[in-house]
């Protein structure tokens, strides 16, 4: 829970009094222009009487404890007061936010080494950890190993807490690599200290688009780029139920009717149902092969979810839903649902499956899961 944001300085050698200058004090940093001026003007990252903030130079742990514990406060039913580092005393200028940070931290060990910079996979898993969010509230635990080359080499500590971080757009990649072992850049935390702080405080809206992954984007709309009969050899590859292989040829005809790519459906059916398996609230004789819930649900019960009289009705209703989305006309009686995804302000621009992340569900990645995990193993 966020707290406060850091109104004291950081310390004396991390100060900017002007965006231009501290792009220019190491290199270009003008991608991080927005959150640099943002971290200077609430005084998160202050530094020497030059106004040089410096954003090419290295953080030190103990300066990342300050700012994280300054930004979002400590556990207050943490026991400060117990386990302390053996490297550290009452007069450093840092022992309490050492204290403080600790419980944010992954495997911290006996001593605190504050002076040491930190690695961009330590901040950005402590960082998670200080906004709230626990290894417990990972929704994709594949997403580092599916979009970045060196993925094997984020600690094992650290890579679900990484995987939150990449997930939520909380944290980029570099030119498609993680670098996880690398240290991390000032201009790096104001870019990450400004997402997290903003996202937390419900000022800014972070989308499909602000995830660092490599960017794709696969069309909704258009004919079919894989047969019937191919998408259902895939399907029972994957271990599909009957019902679902049934459903292929009612998912092609109304592709043809709708205009909407139906083994884009047909993959996310597979994701939704776990290829007809299902297993979770909704169950398979409800026909609900794309997760719908009724209109004005708010739980996760079968209950709070769509139940449709035969197949072609449960596949109808997964085309008439997209159609909300990508702004086509619905075929036949429309289910409560429809209703409320045409009254969003964002109805009918969703064209790329990619863009379903955080409309479809809130988990910002979903739309690529869809394209990594299923259609391009499709194809």
């Amino acid at each position: 829970m966020l707290k406060k944001i850091i109104a004291a300085s950081l310390c004396a050698a991390m100060l900017c009094a002007q965006t231009a200058s501290c792009a220019s004090a190491a290199g270009d940093y003008s991608w991080a222009e927005t959150e640099i001026e943002y971290c200077r003007q609430n005084g998160i990252m202050t530094g020497d009487e030059n106004g040089d903030l410096d954003p090419g130079g290295t953080l030190t742990r103990a300066q990342m404890a300050k700012m994280l514990i300054e930004s979002f406060g400590a556990d207050d039913a943490a026991d400060a007061g117990g386990q302390q580092f053996s490297d550290i005393s009452p007069d450093q200028w840092y022992y309490d936010y050492a204290r403080e940070i600790r419980q944010y931290m992954t495997e911290p060990g006996a001593e605190f080494n504050g002076n040491e910079p930190v690695t961009r996979e330590e901040f950005a898993s402590t960082l998670v950890r200080a906004s709230g969010l626990t290894a417990g509230n990972v929704r994709n635990s594949d997403i580092l190993t599916d979009n970045f080359p060196d993925a094997d080499e984020v600690s094992d500590k650290y890579k679900t807490l990484m995987c939150i971080a990449v997930e939520r757009a909380y944290f980029r990649g570099s030119d498609g690599y993680l670098r996880p072992k690398d240290d991390l850049t000032r201009a790096e935390v104001c870019a990450l200290l400004y997402r997290v702080i903003e996202s937390v405080k419900g000022e800014i809206e972070l989308t499909w688009e602000d995830l660092g992954v490599p960017k794709t984007s696969t069309p909704i709309l258009g004919a079919a780029e894989i047969t019937v009969d191919a998408a259902k050899e895939w399907a029972a590859s994957r271990g599909a139920a009957q019902l679902f292989l049934d459903a292929a040829d009612i998912y092609w005809k109304y592709g043809e009717l709708t205009g909407i790519r139906p083994e884009v459906l047909y993959a996310q059916a597979a994701k939704e149902t776990a290829f007809g398996n299902y297993g979770g609230a909704v169950l398979p004789e409800m026909n609900n092969f794309a997760g719908i819930k009724k209109y004005g649900a708010t739980g996760d019960a079968t209950e709070d979810h769509e139940s449709f009289a035969t197949q072609d009705d449960g596949v109808r209703a997964h085309f008439n839903h997209m159609s909300a989305y990508v702004g086509l006309e619905p075929i036949g009686e429309v289910h409560g649902r429809y209703n409320s995804v045409k009254s969003l302000s964002w109805a009918g621009t969703v064209k790329y499956v990619e863009a379903l992340g955080g409309r479809w569900c809130p988990d910002l990645y979903y739309g690529y899961s869809i394209v990594k995990t299923m259609l391009a193993d499709m194809y």
